[in-house]
Parts: structure tokens; sequence; C-alpha cells
């Protein structure tokens, strides 16, 4: 059944495809056009044989696009690239006789995937008139449709927002919507054991659980950032989303960032596809937080998700770097397999490491025993921020980070091992739960240390300290603490004088 589906989305992605090509290169009687003086390009040829290129440009009036653009490559390198308005025929003079990639783009239209290759002969005009089409809606579903559309082009995308290929994620218990314990890798039904968060956003056991756990008139406002609409609606900022009606299976998908209301796919760079393309500086290092800002900044549905505002506050001032510095990695490949001959470009890896991934806990904190030299029965546990861009713990309430620490005396003796009561402290996005312990605190954030006080045992001596940091995705559900993810782990032996 699967295999079938599969096969009936790639055959809808082929037809979609198939109808995207739409630019013919014909003959045209001179038109008086914009001038357009070329530098000089590798070329045999002497200054004196330079020729010249007419074009007219005829644009899909339905389209409602007011402009277009005109790109003129040489031995594979972009020479010349201008916007026009629509209507105005552009001419490029003084350019060296040879071959040369022509590629005409307008929003809205259909744009070329492979340049088509123009010949100019020496001493001479060369005229060309294109005819551009309005492209096809290929996205009828809009914000509900689903990632196997973009895999046909974009199967490694695909690979891992679907199948968390190379993820590296915590695989251990968590609570079911009754409180007993799930292993992830024993589901197999509706979604990939080893998914990527985004995938799983959705169906996951400890989303089900944390929102079967709210209010039912606010089940639908937590899980409008686990089933998106798009966040593109037009202007110049992402819109908060809503609750999809369609596809909620799929979670996050490709439609719930790139996708406008228009059918047009929003992205970094400005380059062709057989849809519709827009370059937008919201996908730029210096905005791509915003995007991350309609879901990681909720003070609509979730007041304790105040993700960017910590990363705005209290990292960015300090470093440059981003939310996807960090949670969507760059690695230079083709956007596109299937078009082998286009250059790579730099990518943000689609599986976004988290709370979910041990290797990501592990470069979020640090710990450190010290000794207080005037009174050194005393010691502090020290547990520094020093490797998240925001708060730590960050995102949904119940979220918390747990301190375990053991002691054990001169001779032997355990003295303390909070494993097997209570933990030392909690930090907690939400500080107002109920409380669990005496040391409840709020969550750390970047770049700061928050200690907490203990006393040795009476007898002096050498003795054994060990700390240990834990991540609990969802403190409110009671379970085995033994089995969440290690964050952080110290051993210090420290000496009480007699």
């Amino acid at each position: 059944m699967k295999k079938q589906h599969y096969k009936y989305w790639m055959g809808r992605a082929s037809i979609c495809f198939g109808l995207t090509i739409g630019v013919l290169i014909l003959c045209l009687t001179p038109l008086l056009a914009q001038t357009i003086t070329l530098p000089d390009v590798h070329s045999k040829t002497s200054p004196s044989e330079s020729s010249t290129l007419k074009g007219t440009i005829h644009l899909d009036s339905s389209s409602g696009a007011s402009s277009y653009k005109v790109k003129i490559k040489a031995f594979g390198e972009q020479i010349y690239t201008e916007r026009l308005p629509a209507g105005t025929p552009f001419q490029i003079d003084k350019i060296k006789p040879g071959y040369y990639d022509l590629v005409i783009e307008a929003n809205g239209h259909t744009t070329l995937v492979k340049e088509d290759v123009i010949k100019i002969m020496p001493k001479k005009t060369t005229q060309i008139f294109v005819t551009m089409l309005k492209a096809p809606t290929i996205f009828q579903d809009g914000d509900a449709t689903k990632i196997i559309m973009c895999s046909a082009c974009h199967k490694k995308l695909y690979m891992e927002m679907m199948r968390g290929e190379g993820a590296d994620f915590h695989t251990g218990p968590w609570p079911g919507p009754d409180g007993k314990l799930i292993h992830l890798p024993d589901l197999q039904r509706d979604f990939y054991a080893n998914s990527s968060p985004e995938h799983l956003s959705f169906v996951s056991p400890i989303t089900v659980a944390s929102i079967l756990k709210q209010p039912e008139e606010k089940r639908d406002a937590c899980r409008s950032c686990h089933a998106p609409t798009r966040i593109l609606q037009g202007g110049d900022r992402p819109t908060p989303p809503s609750l999809r009606e369609e596809n909620q299976i799929d979670g996050v998908t490709c439609a719930s960032c790139h996708l406008d209301k228009d059918g047009n796919v929003h992205g970094k760079y400005d380059l062709s596809a057989p849809h519709p393309t827009v370059q937008d500086p919201l996908f730029t290092e210096a905005r791509s937080a915003e995007l991350c800002a309609a879901c990681h900044q909720t003070d609509y549905s979730a007041p304790a998700q105040q993700t960017y505002l910590e990363w705005q506050t209290d990292f960015a001032p300090k470093d440059d770097r981003t939310c996807q510095s960090c949670h969507m990695p760059r690695v230079v490949r083709l956007f596109a397999k299937i078009f082998s001959t286009l250059p790579e470009r730099a990518v943000g890896k689609h599986l976004f490491p988290g709370g979910h991934s041990p290797t990501m806990l592990k470069k979020a904190a640090t710990l450190s025993v010290t000794q207080n030299p005037s009174a050194p029965q005393m010691i502090q546990i020290g547990v520094t921020n020093s490797g998240a861009g925001h708060s730590l713990p960050t995102g949904h309430g119940p979220r918390a980070v747990l301190l375990h620490v053991k002691i054990e005396g001169p001779d032997g003796t355990l003295l303390l091992d909070t494993r097997k009561t209570l933990p030392l402290a909690v930090y907690t996005v939400n500080p107002e739960l109920p409380p669990i312990s005496e040391t409840l605190h709020a969550a750390i954030r970047a770049g700061a240390t928050e200690t907490v006080a203990l006393k040795l045992g009476d007898q002096p001596g050498q003795y054994r300290v060990r700390a240990e940091l834990y991540y609990d995705l969802d403190r409110q559900v009671d379970f085995n603490d033994q089995d969440l993810p290690l964050i952080a782990a110290i051993e210090a032996e420290l000496k009480r004088p007699q």
C-alpha cells in the first residue's frame, strides 16, 4: 500500500514538472530596447567583431508580474544580470561572438531549469523573442501539500525531513498519553522510527501526551505549530500559523515555511526551478531567525514559549550565530540531484536537532565542582549554559533540566545520592509549575551559571563527588529519570581537613 502511495505522488510530481517548461525562443524584428553593455568575456575574437543581442520578453498578463530578470552566462560564469520592467525590451551591446547561456525569469511564470543556449554571430545583431507562460498551480493543496511532492527533486531534504537520515536522536522511553512508557523505535505505523522532529511533531507520543494534558479548548492552539498552516501569508514578516485542516500527519512540512499563498516557493537564492521561486530576505542569515519566531515565540498560545526572545536578548548581542547555525548546519550540495549540471550551494540540513539529540544536549551545558577555601566543608555545584543559544531548557513549559549529585565519604560510605530520591535542583521553562522539590529554579539563561551549595560530611578526609545533568522533555509525567538523556557529568575528589 505504501509503495502504491509513493508511486501516485511521484507520478503527480512528474506531471507537474512536465507542465512547467514554457520558454519559446523565436526570431523577432528589431525593437526599441534598454541598452546593456557587457564586460569583456573570454573570447579569441577581436573587439571590432563584437555584436549586439536584442530581446523582447512577453509576460502572461494574468500572472500579475511587473518585471522580469535577464541573466547571461559565459563558460558557466554569470557575467550579467538585470531586472527590467514588464514590456521593456533589452539590448546588450559589445557582446563578443560565441555561445552564451540565457536565463529569463519572472515571478509567477515558469522558469528555465536548463538555460537556453544562444549563438552570437560576429558583427551581427541577434534578436530573440521569449514568451513566458504563467506557471501552472503545481501545489494545488497549498499548506496541506505533502512532503512527498517535493521529494521528486529534493530527495536529500526529503530523507532528512521524513526519514531522519543522519539523525542523532534520543530513542529511549518516553511517556504515552496514559503515562506508560513507550519506546520510539517500536513505533512503525504512522511514522518512521528515526524521523526528524519536524515530522514527528504531530504524531510522536510525547507530543500527544503533552497536548492531551491541556484543556480541550487549548489543544488546537498547541497543535497550530505542530501541523501548521503557511507562515508566509504576505507582508514583511512571517505570520503565526494555525492548525491546518488536512495532511496533519506530516507535521511541519516544506510548505509550512517555504510556500506562500500564491504558490511561490521562497528561499535564500535567486535561482531557476520548475516552479515559481522568490528570493526572500527572510531566508538570509541576517533574518532567518524570524522564520523560527513564528512558532518559537508564541505569546498568543504558549506564554512560556520565548525561545526567539531568549536568543535575541541573551545570545545575539555577543554572537552572530542564528537558530539555523546550530539547528540547520550548512552543507554544500545540490538542491536537486536530478539537475546535476547546476552548481552546488550551501544548504541547511533539515534534521533540526535539539532537545531530542544527545549530541546537541552534550554541547549545551557544563558542570563544575568547587570547594570554599575559607569553609572547606562547603562545596558548590555550578551549572553553566555554555552552548545553547537560548535559555536551558527552553520551549514548552514542562521541560526541565535535572541536577543529580552523589557524594561518598572518606570510608566509601554513600552520603547522598539524589537519583534515588529527588533531584538536587530542577531548572524549568516555567518555574510556576507545582513544585516537586525545594530547589525549583527558572531556566538558565544563555551564558549564565547557576550554583547549588552543599555541605560535605563531618568526617575529615577525601570525599568523592559526582554531579550529573539530565534533560527531561516533560517533567509533568512521572517516570524513571534514569532513562533520561545525559547532558553532562563531572567527578571530583575533595579533601576536607581536620
